[in-house]
């Protein structure tokens, strides 16, 4: 039985499948950590939304939705690209007492935003989150989001705001910290992947999106033409990686990978959920050895949701929840969907939980 807490608030009922609701941290006037929200109890939330016009899902414009939020005008609308302009946007939300950030761009703009908050740490008190579909994929989105079109989920949020009617639900979310040898400052993450994830995603950018495919038709193509390759044993399309990674500063894994997959989301593409580790830790960690055996089998069970008796470490198949993970990386890597080339020698990656994040779901 799922025991489902709720707080009645107004006439407004807050569920969270998640968390105990005392872990929810309501407007009461103290600093709140980061991973609670500021939901006062006593005036209409104030929306923010920040928008980035290079996003996939926002490059024929952003007119629809400067329309949408027109019938809203205690909203706040700005755009931002970069880490710098993403700062001051949300300085100027916290000066505003925006309560609620919508973010309307991919995986790469929610990342971005992530650094924001957390590293950058403009609002005293962390706002409640809506991710839109803003983006190519938008993967983050699918699992922690508003389903629909950016503009149906923007609609959908809006209309909440003015009349908190409708099935809906706070998420948390724990985000990984990301700390990189090469770079100056850690990154917010929430999906990190190697080896064949890196190499799927560039095929996906220069071979599936320069052909005008994009969306989920371009990811299944992506997937597909992979999956293919594996199972026909296509060196071209199972290249392995050599990689050590430590977990939690006890086990070292130091082998050939063919794949390697860090997330703290739980639910991928097409509701794929590729982790089974019964660990209490927040990062899901799903590793596949060069040459693992009964690929096939493992592969075509786990698109279905279910579990193969072969996927077991003597077979090249791990997973593992872990709260700390570190890895000596030799290829490239991707973040949130956004390719970081390999580094002219090999790259320390140190991951760890960074604090949890809030996702209005509806």
């Amino acid at each position: 039985m799922v025991f489902w807490p709720i707080v009645i608030m107004q006439g407004v009922i807050l569920r969270d499948a998640r968390e105990n609701i005392s872990q929810i941290a309501l407007s009461t006037g103290e600093d709140l950590s980061h991973g609670s929200f500021n939901f006062p109890p006593d005036k209409m939330l104030r929306v923010g939304v920040v928008s980035n016009p290079c996003s996939g899902g926002n490059r024929k414009g952003l007119g629809a939705v400067r329309n949408i939020l027109n019938r809203h005008p205690n909203s706040l609308h700005r755009e931002a690209q970069t880490l710098a302009d993403t700062v001051a946007v949300l300085e100027e939300f916290e000066r505003n007492e925006i309560d609620l950030v919508a973010i309307n761009g991919g995986d790469g703009t929610v990342q971005t935003v992530l650094t924001a908050l957390f590293f950058c740490k403009p609002f005293i008190r962390m706002p409640l989150l809506a991710l839109l579909h803003g983006g190519t994929d938008s993967s983050i989105a699918k699992d922690a989001g508003i389903k629909g079109s950016r503009d149906r989920g923007l609609n959908k949020l809006m209309n909440w705001v003015d009349t908190q009617e409708g099935t809906w639900e706070i998420v948390r979310r724990p985000i990984m910290k990301i700390e990189i040898s090469s770079y100056p400052q850690p990154l917010y993450s929430m999906i990190f992947g190697s080896a064949i994830i890196y190499q799927a995603i560039k095929f996906c950018h220069q071979d599936i999106y320069t052909r005008g495919l994009h969306g989920r038709l371009a990811t299944g193509l992506t997937l597909a033409r992979y999956l293919l390759g594996v199972i026909q044993k296509d060196r071209a399309y199972r290249e392995a990686v050599p990689m050590s990674i430590y977990l939690d500063q006890r086990s070292c894994l130091k082998d050939d990978f063919m794949l390697v997959l860090i997330t703290t989301v739980e639910r991928l593409l097409f509701g794929l959920r590729p982790f089974w580790g019964t660990e209490n830790a927040p990062l899901h960690v799903t590793l596949i050895h060069a040459r693992p055996e009964h690929l096939i089998n493992v592969l075509s069970l786990l698109a279905c949701g279910k579990a193969s008796r072969y996927r077991i470490p003597e077979n090249g198949y791990f997973s593992y929840n872990a709260s700390e993970v570190r890895l000596r990386v030799t290829g490239g890597f991707i973040l949130d969907g956004e390719l970081h080339p390999p580094a002219s020698s090999k790259e320390n990656i140190i991951i760890t939980d960074g604090g949890q994040a809030s996702f209005l779901r509806l």
